[in-house]
């Protein structure tokens, strides 16, 4: 009988590629999987996929209550759910997941897609922290089985704890372009910029000190006639990034779309020109990170523009794919991004780099490390 394995989130199922490759890699190699997420007022229309998937549908909106919430109830559905092995993704499901797992004598495995206590939204709100960093260093200690985005955060969370962690960067799978050709909703066709640089900004998480906003106020700086940037995604402070490219100096430079399925995410990433990830060396889990959306540009066959940070650093360098800011000054995010358009052998020359990206960094590679974790676990706990 297959292992059966209980996978928790509190993310939107329908925009997270991450859980999604998981679960689908595991189910695809003799795992039954079964995928419980949150669902919020304003959570999209989940697709079919080959694995099990539900949503528990929440009252609260608010992160306190709604944190609070999920995690009550997601205890009770884990505690009568059939399941072998429990994922947990991220720090604010483990409550839940760990006591379960706990009660019912089952193994846990953990995927930390952030060095969460360094997280910005942790930042100035000591009494927030102190609840995570309590939970954290209860439930660490405790575990076997962890990995997580990035040999950055690996080292971060052996200096931390002295586990040795396994990374697994959330690449895309390597497919070629011809075999992803995704329809267009005309309502996101028609606000995609024509004969302009196409600059994209995506995330579904465009949260504090991302860079997003200064980005914004670059585009004041660049001819509207020749650049337009795109923002596509959601997060806490989208509603501001919103309302700033509203206003009257910032008019028709900037189209602003929320979130969708990652299926249209891709085709609408494979018309950019210029890629950005801008966020701020401001704290650990930015400056040790690797962003999703730096693979999703760069399969797309689209250079970069990003942070000088640790990991970002690292893929751009070695496989000459993009360039850097060296500050978020919007004159000077604009000045860079003049200067990529600047040379357009250069960017062409960046942009056939990408496909050594691809053969090199892919999830037919990248999902094996999850298959020997949970393979291990399967060994250890029959």
């Amino acid at each position: 009988m297959s292992k059966r394995i209980v996978v928790s989130v509190i993310s939107d199922l329908v925009t997270d590629q991450r859980v999604h490759k998981v679960c689908r890699t595991l189910q695809e190699n003799g795992f039954a999987v079964s995928l419980i997420g949150a669902r919020r007022k304003s959570s999209l229309p989940l697709n079919e996929r080959n694995y099990r998937a539900g949503r528990i549908h929440m009252l609260f909106q608010k992160k306190i209550f709604f944190y609070a919430e999920f995690n009550l109830r997601l205890f009770f559905r884990l505690l009568f759910t059939r399941g072998d092995i429990f994922l947990g993704n991220d720090l604010d499901v483990m409550p839940a997941v760990f006591l379960a797992a706990r009660i019912r004598g089952k193994p846990v495995v953990y995927d930390t897609h952030e060095y969460y206590l360094g997280m910005p939204e942790l930042k100035d709100r000591d009494g927030v922290k102190k609840v995570w960093q309590t939970i954290e260093t209860f439930i660490f200690p405790r575990l076997r089985y962890i990995y997580t985005i990035c040999d950055s955060f690996c080292d971060l969370y052996k200096k931390d704890y002295g586990k040795e962690l396994k990374a697994v960067r959330n690449v895309p799978y390597r497919e070629s372009p011809g075999n992803l050709a995704v329809l267009l909703p005309p309502e996101i066709e028609s606000r995609l910029p024509r004969d302009k640089h196409f600059l994209l900004f995506q995330g579904a998480g465009i949260n504090p000190e991302r860079g997003v906003e200064e980005l914004v106020l670059a585009m004041q700086y660049l001819d509207p006639a020749q650049y337009h940037l795109v923002i596509i995604g959601g997060g806490d402070i989208f509603h501001i990034i919103k309302k700033m490219a509203e206003k009257p100096e910032l008019s028709g430079r900037i189209t602003i779309l929320p979130k969708v399925p990652f299926e249209i995410l891709r085709a609408v990433t494979r018309r950019a020109h210029l890629g950005l990830s801008l966020d701020k060396p401001t704290n650990i889990n930015h400056i040790y990170g690797l962003p999703n959306k730096i693979f999703d540009y760069l399969h797309s066959g689209v250079p970069v523009l990003v942070s000088r940070l640790t990991e970002l650093e690292r893929i751009v360098n070695n496989y000459e794919v993009g360039t850097f800011i060296d500050n978020h000054e919007p004159l000077h995010i604009a000045a860079r991004i003049q200067e990529v358009f600047g040379d357009p052998a250069r960017l062409e020359t960046w942009k056939l780099h990408t496909e050594k990206v691809r053969e090199e960094l892919n999830w037919e590679k990248e999902g094996q490390i999850v298959i020997e974790i949970f393979k291990q676990v399967e060994r250890e706990n029959s």
